[in-house]
């Protein structure tokens, strides 16, 4: 299964254009993927390790690659990609172990850039007919006021002369 992955991730023909999903945002096509994802986890806790992998194997056939995989590979590239579709194929192999940690983290990793893909497609992909949305204003810029000096330039202001003049300080 990895191998497939990587030789689909190499492919030389050009990408499917993107095009947004008909039925819903790709916020909740994400979500769809999320959600698929936690049935897996639920059923690993329920010791049903093969209808996990089953499971997994579909969320990505027919659920990630097809809806939102198109979207990563316009938006970051073939590299993010191959990462992502990596890390679908680790966890076909980290579901036969025993160790839940681990799992959750895989999990908890591929539902975190789903999300954000939904996302960053929501605003890149917008659907036909509906202009993409500005990206969101940062968050650490301060707003300028106009005409109004900073506290360390009042300080510095000449007191006036008794004449009227301005006196040199």
């Amino acid at each position: 299964m990895i191998f497939a992955l990587a030789l689909a991730a190499c492919q030389t023909s050009a990408p499917p254009p993107v095009d947004a999903p008909m039925a819903h945002s790709w916020k909740d096509e994400a979500e769809l993927v999320v959600d698929g994802l936690e049935e897996v986890k639920s059923l690993w806790d329920q010791h049903q390790k093969s209808a996990a992998k089953t499971l997994a194997e579909r969320v990505y056939t027919e659920r990630f690659e097809p809806r939102i995989e198109s979207a990563l590979r316009e938006m970051e590239g073939p590299i993010e990609t191959a990462k992502v579709e990596y890390a679908f194929g680790q966890l076909q192999l980290v579901l036969d172990g025993k160790d839940r940690g681990v799992i959750e983290e895989q999990i908890s990793d591929l539902e975190r850039r789903t999300r954000a893909v939904g996302e960053a497609a929501e605003r890149a992909f917008p659907p036909p007919g509906q202009a993409a949305a500005p990206p969101p204003p940062p968050k650490d810029v301060k707003p300028i006021v106009p005409d109004v000096p900073p506290a360390w330039e009042i300080d510095k202001i000449p007191a006036p002369a008794e004449d009227g003049a301005a006196k040199p300080e």
